[in-house]
C-alpha cells in the first residue's frame, strides 16, 4: 500500500501548487461569484493527477485540523471528478452525483441535476473541487460548450475553490469559452526535467534521493540510486510519473519475487522493469542517437535543440 500510493514527495511543483491554491483560497474568502482557482497543465505522465491528489490531501488535512468532527456534520471538504469523454452538461452533472453516491434518473433534466449538485457542494461545505481530464473538453462541440458553461456557472454558485488538470490545456483556455476559466484561474504548467540545466539536475537528484529514502526495503543502501541519476533520467525521459512507476515497480519486485533474496534496487533490477510506452519509446530514440551520433537526422535535431 505504501509503494502503491503512500510515497509523497515535496517537489517544486507541489510547493508552487500549494502556494497558488492558498492564494486562491484567500482571494475567494469574501467573494460570492467569479471565484479564483488553479489549472494544472502539461504532457501526459508528468504527474498532474498525482499533484492533484497531493493538493486534495493537503486541503483535507488542513480542514480536518480546523474541523475535527466534520464527519459528524456530513461535511465533505474535497470533491473529485474526471471529465468524461463526449461530455455534456447533463453527463458532467451525473459525474458529480456519482461522486456523492447519488443517482440520477434518465428523465431528470440537467437543470434539476445541477441544482442537486450545487446544493450538495454547499451543504457539504466542500472547500476544494478537483476536475481532472479537462482536455476532454478540448473539442469544439455542442456538448463540450455546454459543459464549459455549466462549469463557469458552478464557480458563481458554489462556495469552493476549483482545481483543474488536463493534458496541454493552455491553448484550450485561450478560446472564447476557455477564457471564462482562464480569466480567473492561475496556470501551473508542468515540464519535463532537463539535465542540461543545473537547477533541474539538482532537483532531479534530490527527487531520486527523497524517493530512495522512502522505500521500505530491508537491504537497500541509501545513496545507491543517486549514483544512477543519469541512467534514471534516460529510462524515464525526465518524467516524475515514470520515475515513480520505475522505482516502485522495482521495489515491489524485490518484496514479492521469491527468486530475489535481498530487498535492494540496482541497475540490473531496473533494467527488468517495463515502463509506459512514452518512456520506453523515448529511451529507444535516445539510444539510437547515441549509437549514431553523426547521422544527418541527429545533427539536424541537435541544431534545432
Amino acid at each position: 500500500m505504501h509503494l502503491s500510493g503512500g510515497i509523497l514527495l515535496g517537489t517544486p511543483q507541489f510547493v508552487t501548487a500549494k502556494r497558488l491554491i492558498d492564494q486562491a483560497f484567500a482571494a475567494n474568502i469574501g467573494r460570492n461569484s467569479g471565484h479564483a482557482g488553479v489549472v494544472i497543465s502539461g504532457e501526459s505522465t508528468l504527474g498532474k493527477t498525482t499533484l492533484c491528489k497531493r493538493m486534495m490531501r493537503y486541503v483535507h488535512k488542513e480542514y480536518r485540523t480546523q474541523v475535527p468532527d466534520f464527519r459528524d456534520h456530513n461535511r465533505i471538504p474535497v470533491a473529485y471528478i474526471e471529465v468524461p469523454a463526449g461530455s455534456t452538461g447533463k453527463l458532467l452533472m451525473s459525474t458529480f452525483l456519482d461522486f456523492f453516491g447519488l443517482t440520477a434518473t434518465s428523465r431528470e433534466t440537467m437543470a434539476s441535476m445541477r441544482t442537486r449538485v450545487v446544493n450538495m457542494l454547499n451543504t457539504s461545505n466542500t472547500q476544494l473541487v478537483v476536475i481532472d481530464e479537462l482536455h476532454n473538453l478540448r473539442r469544439n462541440t455542442v456538448g463540450n460548450g455546454e459543459s464549459h458553461d455549466v462549469l463557469k456557472n458552478l464557480h458563481n454558485d458554489v462556495a469552493a475553490t476549483f482545481l483543474y488538470a488536463g493534458i496541454n490545456v493552455k491553448k484550450m483556455l485561450a478560446g472564447e469559452r476557455g477564457q471564462q476559466i482562464g480569466g480567473r484561474f492561475a496556470l501551473l504548467e508542468l515540464q519535463r526535467y532537463n539535465l542540461s540545466k543545473a537547477v533541474d539536475k539538482k532537483v532531479w537528484h534530490n527527487l531520486i534521493q527523497a524517493f530512495e529514502n522512502s522505500l521500505p526495503l530491508q537491504h537497500h543502501e541509501s545513496g545507491t540510486l543517486s549514483t544512477l541519476s543519469d541512467y534514471l533520467f534516460e529510462r524515464t525521459n525526465g518524467s516524475i510519473g515514470s520515475l515513480g512507476r520505475l522505482l516502485t515497480g522495482a521495489a515491489m519486485d524485490t518484496i514479492l519475487n521469491p527468486d530475489i533474496t535481498l530487498e535492494r534496487i540496482d541497475e540490473a533490477l531496473l533494467e527488468k522493469q517495463t515502463l509506459d510506452i512514452a518512456a520506453e519509446t523515448a529511451r529507444q530514440e535516445h539510444q539510437r542517437r547515441k549509437a549514431n551520433p553523426l547521422s544527418k537526422k541527429n545533427i539536424l535535431e541537435g541544431l534545432v535543440a
